[in-house]
Protein backbone atom coordinates (compact mmCIF):
# COMPACT_ATOMS: atom_id res chain seq x y z
CA UNK A 1 0.00 0.00 0.00
CA UNK A 2 1.56 3.55 -1.17
CA UNK A 3 1.25 6.01 2.26
CA UNK A 4 1.58 9.78 1.06
CA UNK A 5 2.66 12.39 3.41
CA UNK A 6 0.21 15.76 3.48
CA UNK A 7 -1.66 16.88 0.72
CA UNK A 8 1.21 16.70 -1.97
CA UNK A 9 1.97 19.62 -4.21
CA UNK A 10 -0.04 22.46 -4.33
CA UNK A 11 1.48 24.61 -7.14
CA UNK A 12 0.35 27.87 -6.10
CA UNK A 13 1.20 27.29 -2.32
CA UNK A 14 4.77 26.18 -3.68
CA UNK A 15 4.32 23.47 -1.00
CA UNK A 16 5.83 20.07 -1.96
CA UNK A 17 5.26 17.24 0.58
CA UNK A 18 7.17 14.32 0.50
CA UNK A 19 6.96 10.29 1.38
CA UNK A 20 10.33 9.64 2.35
CA UNK A 21 11.37 7.15 -0.28
CA UNK A 22 14.54 7.54 -2.25
CA UNK A 23 16.28 5.99 -5.20
CA UNK A 24 20.48 6.64 -5.21
CA UNK A 25 22.63 5.07 -7.89
CA UNK A 26 26.07 7.05 -8.98
CA UNK A 27 29.25 6.71 -10.60
CA UNK A 28 30.79 9.76 -8.99
CA UNK A 29 30.55 8.49 -5.01
CA UNK A 30 31.97 11.98 -3.70
CA UNK A 31 29.85 13.44 -1.40
CA UNK A 32 27.63 10.03 -1.47
CA UNK A 33 28.27 9.47 2.62
CA UNK A 34 27.09 12.81 3.03
CA UNK A 35 23.58 12.84 1.08
CA UNK A 36 23.11 9.22 2.25
CA UNK A 37 23.42 10.43 6.38
CA UNK A 38 21.41 13.22 5.81
CA UNK A 39 18.60 11.40 4.23
CA UNK A 40 18.74 8.75 6.49
CA UNK A 41 18.80 11.36 9.52
CA UNK A 42 15.38 12.82 8.06
CA UNK A 43 13.69 9.19 8.45
CA UNK A 44 14.18 8.07 4.14
CA UNK A 45 13.70 4.75 3.54
CA UNK A 46 17.31 4.73 0.36
CA UNK A 47 17.35 2.10 -2.31
CA UNK A 48 19.99 2.02 -4.43
CA UNK A 49 22.27 -0.73 -6.99
CA UNK A 50 25.44 -1.97 -7.52
CA UNK A 51 28.44 0.06 -6.51
CA UNK A 52 26.22 2.19 -4.82
CA UNK A 53 24.31 0.20 -2.58
CA UNK A 54 27.77 -1.37 -0.92
CA UNK A 55 28.95 1.94 -0.54
CA UNK A 56 26.36 2.83 1.74
CA UNK A 57 25.76 -0.32 3.21
CA UNK A 58 29.31 -0.53 4.27
CA UNK A 59 29.21 2.92 6.09
CA UNK A 60 26.36 1.15 8.27
CA UNK A 61 23.64 3.49 6.81
CA UNK A 62 20.30 1.32 6.31
CA UNK A 63 19.75 1.31 2.44
CA UNK A 64 17.39 -1.74 0.13
CA UNK A 65 18.44 -3.08 -2.64
CA UNK A 66 17.11 -2.22 -5.82
CA UNK A 67 17.31 -6.01 -6.66
CA UNK A 68 14.63 -6.82 -3.77
CA UNK A 69 12.63 -4.01 -4.81
CA UNK A 70 11.74 -4.86 -8.35
CA UNK A 71 12.37 -8.63 -7.48
CA UNK A 72 14.72 -8.67 -10.85
CA UNK A 73 18.41 -9.16 -10.63
CA UNK A 74 20.64 -7.12 -12.87
CA UNK A 75 21.62 -8.70 -16.04
CA UNK A 76 24.09 -8.09 -19.13
CA UNK A 77 27.21 -7.20 -16.85
CA UNK A 78 25.16 -4.66 -15.16
CA UNK A 79 23.59 -2.93 -18.23
CA UNK A 80 20.57 -3.43 -17.17
CA UNK A 81 19.67 -3.20 -13.65
CA UNK A 82 17.46 -0.01 -13.18
CA UNK A 83 15.14 -0.21 -16.01
CA UNK A 84 11.82 -1.73 -14.80
CA UNK A 85 8.21 -0.12 -14.64
CA UNK A 86 8.41 -0.44 -10.66
CA UNK A 87 11.11 1.83 -10.60
CA UNK A 88 10.09 4.17 -13.71
CA UNK A 89 6.26 4.08 -11.74
CA UNK A 90 7.40 5.42 -8.93
CA UNK A 91 9.27 8.00 -10.44
CA UNK A 92 6.81 9.49 -12.84
CA UNK A 93 3.91 8.80 -10.61
CA UNK A 94 1.79 12.16 -10.26
CA UNK A 95 0.94 12.08 -6.69
CA UNK A 96 -2.52 14.03 -6.97
CA UNK A 97 -3.64 11.38 -10.08
CA UNK A 98 -5.07 8.63 -8.42
CA UNK A 99 -5.08 6.17 -11.63
CA UNK A 100 -1.24 6.42 -11.20
CA UNK A 101 -0.87 5.80 -7.78
CA UNK A 102 -3.56 2.35 -8.09
CA UNK A 103 -1.13 1.11 -11.26
CA UNK A 104 1.60 1.54 -8.17
CA UNK A 105 -0.39 -0.46 -5.99
CA UNK A 106 -1.30 -3.55 -8.68
CA UNK A 107 2.66 -3.87 -9.22
CA UNK A 108 3.63 -2.83 -5.57
CA UNK A 109 4.94 -0.30 -5.91
CA UNK A 110 6.18 2.49 -4.28
CA UNK A 111 6.44 6.40 -4.90
CA UNK A 112 10.08 7.90 -5.30
CA UNK A 113 10.58 11.77 -3.98
CA UNK A 114 13.90 12.12 -4.12
CA UNK A 115 16.31 10.55 -7.02
CA UNK A 116 19.89 10.79 -6.52
CA UNK A 117 21.71 9.64 -9.49
CA UNK A 118 24.85 10.71 -11.74
CA UNK A 119 26.33 9.36 -15.09
CA UNK A 120 28.98 7.17 -16.17
CA UNK A 121 32.39 9.54 -16.82
CA UNK A 122 32.42 9.16 -20.55
CA UNK A 123 34.54 12.63 -20.55
CA UNK A 124 36.73 11.35 -18.62
CA UNK A 125 37.24 7.36 -19.28
CA UNK A 126 36.13 7.48 -23.11
CA UNK A 127 37.39 10.86 -24.68
CA UNK A 128 40.45 11.85 -22.49
CA UNK A 129 41.61 8.51 -22.34
CA UNK A 130 41.11 8.09 -26.28
CA UNK A 131 39.70 4.76 -26.47
CA UNK A 132 38.33 2.60 -29.28
CA UNK A 133 34.50 2.48 -30.16
CA UNK A 134 34.17 -1.11 -28.02
CA UNK A 135 35.88 0.42 -24.89
CA UNK A 136 33.93 3.58 -25.25
CA UNK A 137 30.40 2.15 -25.53
CA UNK A 138 30.71 0.70 -21.99
CA UNK A 139 30.57 4.17 -20.85
CA UNK A 140 27.80 5.20 -22.04
CA UNK A 141 25.07 5.63 -19.87
CA UNK A 142 21.31 4.09 -20.26
CA UNK A 143 19.57 3.83 -17.29
CA UNK A 144 20.60 6.89 -15.72
CA UNK A 145 19.59 9.46 -18.49
CA UNK A 146 16.27 7.62 -18.44
CA UNK A 147 16.00 7.95 -15.11
CA UNK A 148 16.84 11.75 -14.34
CA UNK A 149 14.66 12.71 -17.26
CA UNK A 150 11.90 10.82 -15.98
CA UNK A 151 12.50 12.65 -12.51
CA UNK A 152 13.18 15.74 -14.24
CA UNK A 153 10.14 15.57 -16.52
CA UNK A 154 7.99 15.38 -12.86
CA UNK A 155 9.48 17.81 -11.36
CA UNK A 156 6.17 18.78 -9.20
CA UNK A 157 6.74 15.58 -7.53
CA UNK A 158 10.24 14.41 -7.48
CA UNK A 159 13.36 16.03 -6.37
CA UNK A 160 16.55 15.10 -8.60
CA UNK A 161 20.30 15.85 -7.93
CA UNK A 162 22.59 14.96 -10.67
CA UNK A 163 25.72 16.20 -9.68
CA UNK A 164 27.37 16.01 -5.81
CA UNK A 165 27.77 19.66 -6.07
CA UNK A 166 24.07 19.79 -6.06
CA UNK A 167 24.13 18.21 -2.38
CA UNK A 168 25.22 21.04 0.05
CA UNK A 169 22.47 23.10 -1.79
CA UNK A 170 19.59 20.44 -1.49
CA UNK A 171 20.83 19.91 2.55
CA UNK A 172 20.49 24.14 3.42
CA UNK A 173 17.44 24.06 1.16
CA UNK A 174 15.84 21.82 3.20
CA UNK A 175 16.94 22.50 6.74
CA UNK A 176 15.38 26.27 5.73
CA UNK A 177 12.31 25.13 5.03
CA UNK A 178 11.83 22.24 6.84
CA UNK A 179 12.08 19.73 4.47
CA UNK A 180 9.42 21.47 1.95
CA UNK A 181 10.96 22.46 -1.45
CA UNK A 182 9.76 24.83 -3.38
CA UNK A 183 8.90 24.45 -6.53
CA UNK A 184 11.33 27.03 -7.95
CA UNK A 185 13.88 25.24 -6.43
CA UNK A 186 12.80 21.89 -8.12
CA UNK A 187 12.32 23.45 -11.48
CA UNK A 188 16.16 25.35 -11.30
CA UNK A 189 17.02 20.99 -10.59
CA UNK A 190 15.15 19.80 -13.21
CA UNK A 191 16.04 22.19 -15.76
CA UNK A 192 19.83 21.53 -15.06
CA UNK A 193 19.21 17.78 -15.88
CA UNK A 194 17.89 18.18 -19.46
CA UNK A 195 20.96 20.71 -19.82
CA UNK A 196 23.14 17.45 -18.37
CA UNK A 197 21.87 14.69 -20.76
CA UNK A 198 21.90 17.32 -23.41
CA UNK A 199 25.21 17.74 -22.91
CA UNK A 200 25.85 13.99 -22.44
CA UNK A 201 24.38 13.14 -25.54
CA UNK A 202 26.76 15.36 -27.53
CA UNK A 203 30.14 14.63 -26.05
CA UNK A 204 28.31 10.96 -27.17
CA UNK A 205 27.38 12.02 -30.71
CA UNK A 206 31.13 13.97 -31.19
CA UNK A 207 33.24 11.40 -30.21
CA UNK A 208 31.64 8.69 -32.16
CA UNK A 209 31.73 10.35 -35.19
CA UNK A 210 35.05 10.82 -35.49
CA UNK A 211 34.77 13.89 -37.42
CA UNK A 212 38.48 15.42 -37.84
CA UNK A 213 37.47 17.54 -39.92
CA UNK A 214 38.40 20.93 -38.41
CA UNK A 215 34.89 22.42 -39.65
CA UNK A 216 32.58 19.46 -38.38
CA UNK A 217 28.95 18.53 -39.57
CA UNK A 218 27.73 19.88 -36.13
CA UNK A 219 29.27 22.16 -33.36
CA UNK A 220 28.11 21.85 -30.37
CA UNK A 221 28.52 25.14 -28.82
CA UNK A 222 28.45 23.71 -25.14
CA UNK A 223 28.48 27.10 -22.88
CA UNK A 224 27.80 28.15 -18.98
CA UNK A 225 27.39 31.52 -17.69
CA UNK A 226 31.25 32.29 -16.05
CA UNK A 227 30.53 36.12 -15.11
CA UNK A 228 27.46 38.35 -16.15
CA UNK A 229 29.64 41.87 -16.77
CA UNK A 230 28.65 45.49 -16.16
CA UNK A 231 27.93 46.27 -19.68
CA UNK A 232 28.86 45.54 -23.38
CA UNK A 233 30.90 47.19 -25.59
CA UNK A 234 29.15 49.99 -24.37
CA UNK A 235 26.61 50.82 -21.08
CA UNK A 236 23.53 50.56 -22.94
CA UNK A 237 24.50 46.73 -24.31
CA UNK A 238 23.87 43.91 -21.60
CA UNK A 239 26.77 41.19 -21.86
CA UNK A 240 28.24 38.20 -20.26
CA UNK A 241 31.21 35.92 -20.26
CA UNK A 242 30.25 32.45 -21.37
CA UNK A 243 32.69 29.65 -20.79
CA UNK A 244 33.27 25.89 -22.32
CA UNK A 245 31.15 23.66 -20.12
CA UNK A 246 33.31 21.05 -21.39
CA UNK A 247 36.77 22.62 -20.41
CA UNK A 248 38.29 21.76 -16.99
CA UNK A 249 40.89 23.56 -16.94
CA UNK A 250 40.40 27.99 -17.58
CA UNK A 251 42.72 29.34 -19.79
CA UNK A 252 43.30 32.22 -17.50
CA UNK A 253 43.19 33.23 -13.91
CA UNK A 254 42.45 36.94 -12.24
CA UNK A 255 44.64 36.88 -9.59
CA UNK A 256 43.27 40.27 -8.31
CA UNK A 257 42.03 43.68 -9.38
CA UNK A 258 38.04 44.23 -10.12
CA UNK A 259 35.90 42.23 -12.31
CA UNK A 260 36.93 42.74 -16.13
CA UNK A 261 34.81 44.05 -18.64
CA UNK A 262 33.31 42.99 -22.11
CA UNK A 263 36.36 44.98 -23.77
CA UNK A 264 38.82 44.09 -21.52
CA UNK A 265 37.98 40.52 -22.26
CA UNK A 266 38.35 41.42 -26.07
CA UNK A 267 41.81 42.79 -25.95
CA UNK A 268 43.36 39.52 -23.79
CA UNK A 269 42.78 37.73 -26.25
CA UNK A 270 44.82 40.30 -28.74
CA UNK A 271 47.75 40.44 -26.04
CA UNK A 272 47.48 36.66 -24.91
CA UNK A 273 47.29 35.34 -29.34
CA UNK A 274 50.69 37.91 -29.84
CA UNK A 275 53.28 37.79 -26.97
CA UNK A 276 52.62 33.57 -27.31
CA UNK A 277 54.16 33.54 -31.14
CA UNK A 278 57.57 34.46 -29.81
CA UNK A 279 60.39 32.51 -27.90
CA UNK A 280 62.13 35.85 -26.97
CA UNK A 281 61.07 38.13 -24.59
CA UNK A 282 58.07 39.86 -25.84
CA UNK A 283 55.81 42.74 -24.67
CA UNK A 284 52.39 43.45 -26.31
CA UNK A 285 50.26 46.59 -25.35
CA UNK A 286 46.82 46.18 -26.98
CA UNK A 287 44.18 49.32 -26.77
CA UNK A 288 41.05 48.32 -29.01
CA UNK A 289 42.62 44.63 -29.81
CA UNK A 290 45.30 46.33 -31.59
CA UNK A 291 49.10 46.52 -30.92
CA UNK A 292 49.76 50.21 -30.44
CA UNK A 293 53.26 49.09 -28.43
CA UNK A 294 55.63 45.92 -29.51
CA UNK A 295 59.00 45.15 -28.71
CA UNK A 296 61.38 42.41 -27.86
CA UNK A 297 64.52 42.51 -25.54
CA UNK A 298 66.72 40.06 -23.66
CA UNK A 299 66.57 42.30 -20.90
CA UNK A 300 62.44 41.87 -19.66
CA UNK A 301 62.03 45.77 -18.45
CA UNK A 302 63.82 46.88 -21.70
CA UNK A 303 61.32 44.94 -23.96
CA UNK A 304 58.36 46.51 -21.81
CA UNK A 305 60.33 50.29 -21.44
CA UNK A 306 60.65 50.06 -25.76
CA UNK A 307 56.95 48.79 -26.23
CA UNK A 308 55.77 51.95 -24.24
CA UNK A 309 58.12 54.12 -26.47
CA UNK A 310 56.00 52.78 -29.29
CA UNK A 311 53.12 55.18 -28.69
CA UNK A 312 53.13 56.45 -25.07
CA UNK A 313 49.99 58.43 -25.82
CA UNK A 314 48.07 55.46 -26.62
CA UNK A 315 49.78 53.14 -23.84
CA UNK A 316 47.59 55.08 -20.94
CA UNK A 317 44.71 52.56 -19.87
CA UNK A 318 46.14 49.86 -22.42
CA UNK A 319 46.28 46.36 -21.66
CA UNK A 320 50.26 45.15 -20.94
CA UNK A 321 50.74 41.25 -21.75
CA UNK A 322 54.39 39.43 -21.27
CA UNK A 323 55.18 35.76 -22.53
CA UNK A 324 57.65 35.52 -19.45
CA UNK A 325 57.42 35.78 -15.43
CA UNK A 326 57.10 39.32 -13.82
CA UNK A 327 59.25 40.27 -11.54
CA UNK A 328 59.60 42.98 -8.99
CA UNK A 329 61.73 45.33 -10.98
CA UNK A 330 59.37 45.03 -14.09
CA UNK A 331 56.00 45.39 -11.68
CA UNK A 332 57.86 48.86 -10.10
CA UNK A 333 58.03 50.36 -12.96
CA UNK A 334 54.75 48.91 -14.20
CA UNK A 335 53.44 50.85 -11.23
CA UNK A 336 54.53 54.52 -12.43
CA UNK A 337 51.31 54.05 -15.55
CA UNK A 338 47.23 53.64 -15.13
CA UNK A 339 46.74 50.35 -16.83
CA UNK A 340 43.72 48.61 -17.42
CA UNK A 341 45.21 44.54 -16.81
CA UNK A 342 48.31 43.02 -17.08
CA UNK A 343 48.47 39.67 -18.32
CA UNK A 344 51.51 36.98 -17.95
CA UNK A 345 52.20 33.47 -17.61
CA UNK A 346 53.09 33.96 -14.04
CA UNK A 347 54.34 36.92 -11.29
CA UNK A 348 56.87 36.67 -8.91
CA UNK A 349 55.59 37.05 -5.16
CA UNK A 350 57.60 40.34 -4.59
CA UNK A 351 55.94 41.75 -8.06
CA UNK A 352 52.59 41.33 -6.80
CA UNK A 353 53.36 42.99 -3.79
CA UNK A 354 54.10 45.98 -5.80
CA UNK A 355 51.16 45.56 -8.00
CA UNK A 356 48.51 44.62 -6.05
CA UNK A 357 48.95 48.35 -4.15
CA UNK A 358 46.73 48.81 -7.21
CA UNK A 359 43.97 47.62 -6.41
CA UNK A 360 42.15 48.17 -9.52
CA UNK A 361 44.48 46.96 -11.65
CA UNK A 362 43.52 43.63 -13.03
CA UNK A 363 46.39 40.78 -12.71
CA UNK A 364 45.70 37.70 -14.97
CA UNK A 365 48.26 34.55 -15.36
CA UNK A 366 47.99 32.78 -18.80
CA UNK A 367 47.86 28.73 -18.19
CA UNK A 368 50.91 28.18 -20.94
CA UNK A 369 49.04 24.07 -20.80
CA UNK A 370 45.85 24.73 -22.06
CA UNK A 371 45.63 25.18 -25.76
CA UNK A 372 44.17 28.19 -27.90
CA UNK A 373 40.89 27.72 -29.25
CA UNK A 374 41.26 26.83 -32.68
CA UNK A 375 38.24 28.16 -34.28
CA UNK A 376 36.88 31.70 -34.73
CA UNK A 377 33.10 32.40 -34.28
CA UNK A 378 30.94 35.23 -35.24
CA UNK A 379 27.22 35.40 -35.26
CA UNK A 380 25.42 37.19 -38.48
CA UNK A 381 21.98 36.88 -39.19
CA UNK A 382 20.42 33.67 -39.67
CA UNK A 383 23.77 31.95 -38.53
CA UNK A 384 26.87 31.48 -37.51
CA UNK A 385 30.32 32.64 -39.40
CA UNK A 386 32.71 29.79 -38.73
CA UNK A 387 37.35 30.04 -39.31
CA UNK A 388 40.29 28.41 -38.43
CA UNK A 389 42.41 31.44 -36.69
CA UNK A 390 44.90 32.75 -38.14
CA UNK A 391 47.53 30.88 -36.85
CA UNK A 392 49.89 30.70 -39.55
CA UNK A 393 53.29 31.05 -39.31
CA UNK A 394 54.76 33.04 -42.53
CA UNK A 395 57.49 30.79 -43.78
CA UNK A 396 60.53 33.00 -44.01
CA UNK A 397 62.63 30.14 -46.60
CA UNK A 398 59.77 30.78 -48.58
CA UNK A 399 59.51 34.34 -48.78
CA UNK A 400 59.99 35.52 -52.23
CA UNK A 401 62.06 38.73 -53.19
CA UNK A 402 60.64 40.45 -55.91
CA UNK A 403 62.93 42.79 -56.18
CA UNK A 404 66.48 43.58 -57.99
CA UNK A 405 67.63 44.85 -54.11
CA UNK A 406 67.64 42.12 -52.35
CA UNK A 407 67.39 42.03 -47.98
CA UNK A 408 69.86 41.70 -45.53
CA UNK A 409 70.64 38.51 -43.09
CA UNK A 410 69.97 40.72 -40.25
CA UNK A 411 66.44 42.11 -41.94
CA UNK A 412 64.85 38.23 -41.45
CA UNK A 413 64.60 39.06 -37.85
CA UNK A 414 62.90 41.78 -38.54
CA UNK A 415 60.55 40.20 -40.91
CA UNK A 416 59.78 37.24 -38.07
CA UNK A 417 58.73 39.68 -36.03
CA UNK A 418 56.46 42.32 -38.24
CA UNK A 419 54.97 38.82 -40.14
CA UNK A 420 53.63 37.20 -36.36
CA UNK A 421 52.91 41.21 -35.52
CA UNK A 422 50.62 42.36 -38.90
CA UNK A 423 47.97 39.17 -38.53
CA UNK A 424 46.65 40.84 -35.14
CA UNK A 425 45.89 44.75 -36.94
CA UNK A 426 42.92 45.30 -37.93
CA UNK A 427 43.09 46.09 -41.77
CA UNK A 428 43.88 47.57 -43.55
CA UNK A 429 46.93 47.07 -41.85
CA UNK A 430 50.55 48.65 -41.84
CA UNK A 431 53.31 48.75 -39.27
CA UNK A 432 56.78 49.95 -39.49
CA UNK A 433 59.27 47.93 -37.55
CA UNK A 434 62.93 48.55 -36.47
CA UNK A 435 65.38 47.21 -33.79
CA UNK A 436 62.86 44.47 -33.06
CA UNK A 437 60.28 47.17 -32.20
CA UNK A 438 57.30 48.76 -33.81
CA UNK A 439 57.15 52.11 -34.19
CA UNK A 440 54.55 53.19 -36.64
CA UNK A 441 50.92 51.85 -37.06
CA UNK A 442 47.96 52.33 -39.30
CA UNK A 443 44.90 50.29 -38.33
CA UNK A 444 41.34 50.32 -39.68
CA UNK A 445 41.11 52.25 -42.67
CA UNK A 446 39.27 51.55 -46.03
CA UNK A 447 42.24 52.59 -47.79
CA UNK A 448 45.33 51.20 -47.46
CA UNK A 449 47.63 54.43 -48.24
CA UNK A 450 45.51 55.91 -45.29
CA UNK A 451 46.99 53.17 -42.58
CA UNK A 452 50.03 54.25 -44.55
CA UNK A 453 50.10 57.74 -44.09
CA UNK A 454 48.61 57.30 -40.60
CA UNK A 455 51.32 55.24 -39.59
CA UNK A 456 54.17 57.32 -40.97
CA UNK A 457 52.69 60.26 -38.71
CA UNK A 458 52.13 58.20 -35.63
CA UNK A 459 56.06 57.59 -35.75
CA UNK A 460 57.30 60.73 -36.57
CA UNK A 461 55.27 62.04 -34.03
CA UNK A 462 56.89 59.43 -31.47
CA UNK A 463 60.50 60.63 -32.15
CA UNK A 464 61.14 57.63 -34.40
CA UNK A 465 63.51 57.83 -37.48
CA UNK A 466 61.77 55.71 -40.56
CA UNK A 467 65.15 55.10 -42.30
CA UNK A 468 65.61 51.22 -41.97
CA UNK A 469 62.62 50.62 -40.87
CA UNK A 470 60.70 47.45 -42.65
CA UNK A 471 57.32 48.10 -43.80
CA UNK A 472 54.48 45.18 -43.56
CA UNK A 473 51.09 44.78 -44.89
CA UNK A 474 47.90 42.34 -44.33
CA UNK A 475 47.00 42.33 -47.96
CA UNK A 476 48.82 43.60 -51.31
CA UNK A 477 49.52 47.16 -52.18
CA UNK A 478 47.06 47.68 -55.27
CA UNK A 479 48.82 50.45 -56.21
CA UNK A 480 52.80 52.54 -55.93
CA UNK A 481 51.49 55.48 -53.74
CA UNK A 482 51.54 53.83 -50.67
CA UNK A 483 54.99 52.42 -50.89
CA UNK A 484 55.98 55.63 -52.49
CA UNK A 485 54.87 57.25 -48.92
CA UNK A 486 56.81 55.06 -47.06
CA UNK A 487 60.03 55.41 -49.16
CA UNK A 488 59.65 58.82 -49.25
CA UNK A 489 60.72 58.74 -45.18
CA UNK A 490 63.09 56.38 -45.76
CA UNK A 491 61.59 53.32 -45.85
CA UNK A 492 63.07 51.01 -48.00
CA UNK A 493 62.43 47.81 -47.20
CA UNK A 494 58.62 46.71 -47.90
CA UNK A 495 56.93 42.89 -47.08
CA UNK A 496 53.67 42.35 -48.30
CA UNK A 497 51.61 39.20 -49.70
CA UNK A 498 51.34 40.39 -53.09
CA UNK A 499 48.54 39.31 -55.51
CA UNK A 500 47.43 42.57 -57.11
CA UNK A 501 46.93 42.69 -60.59
CA UNK A 502 49.15 45.81 -60.29
CA UNK A 503 52.49 44.02 -59.13
CA UNK A 504 54.29 44.44 -61.97
CA UNK A 505 53.59 47.85 -61.68
CA UNK A 506 54.35 48.27 -57.94
CA UNK A 507 57.44 46.19 -58.30
CA UNK A 508 58.78 48.51 -61.28
CA UNK A 509 58.62 51.46 -59.01
CA UNK A 510 60.20 49.86 -55.95
CA UNK A 511 62.98 48.89 -58.08
CA UNK A 512 63.04 52.32 -59.71
CA UNK A 513 63.59 53.80 -56.06
CA UNK A 514 66.02 50.27 -54.88
CA UNK A 515 63.63 49.78 -52.49
CA UNK A 516 63.74 45.44 -51.16
CA UNK A 517 60.41 44.11 -51.97
CA UNK A 518 59.30 40.33 -50.65
CA UNK A 519 55.79 38.54 -51.30
CA UNK A 520 54.89 36.24 -48.53
CA UNK A 521 51.73 34.59 -50.75
CA UNK A 522 49.73 34.75 -47.94
CA UNK A 523 46.83 37.50 -46.71
CA UNK A 524 46.02 38.56 -43.53
CA UNK A 525 43.01 40.36 -43.09
CA UNK A 526 41.60 40.89 -39.41
CA UNK A 527 38.55 42.08 -38.95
Amino acid sequence: MIKLYGMGINQKSERFIMTKKVLISVSDKKKLIEIASFLNEHNYEIYSTGGTFREIEKNNIPVHSIENYTQSNEIMNGRVKTIHPKIFGGILADKENQSHLDDLNNINGYVFDILVVNLYPFLEQAIEKKLDDKEAIEFIDIGGPSLLRAAAKNFNNVIVLSSPNQYESFINEYDKKDGIIDYSYRKKLSIEVFRLTSKYDHLIANYLSNDKNILPKYINLDLKLSNRLRYGENPHQKSAFYEKNSSKNAIWSQVHGKQLSYNNYADIESAFNIVEEFSDNACCIIKHSNPCGFSTDKNPLKAFQNAVKSDPVSFFGGIVGFNFKVDHILAKELNKSFLECIVAPSFTKKALIYLKLKKNLRLLVRNTKVKKEKLSIKSVAGGFLVQEKDFLIDDLNKIKVVTKTKPKDKDFKIFNIGLKLIKYVKSNGIIFVKNNQLIGLGAGQTSRVDSVKIAVRKAKENGFDLKGAVMFSDAFFPFSDGIKIASDVGVKTVVQPGGSIKDKEVIEYADQEGIVMCFTGNRHFFH
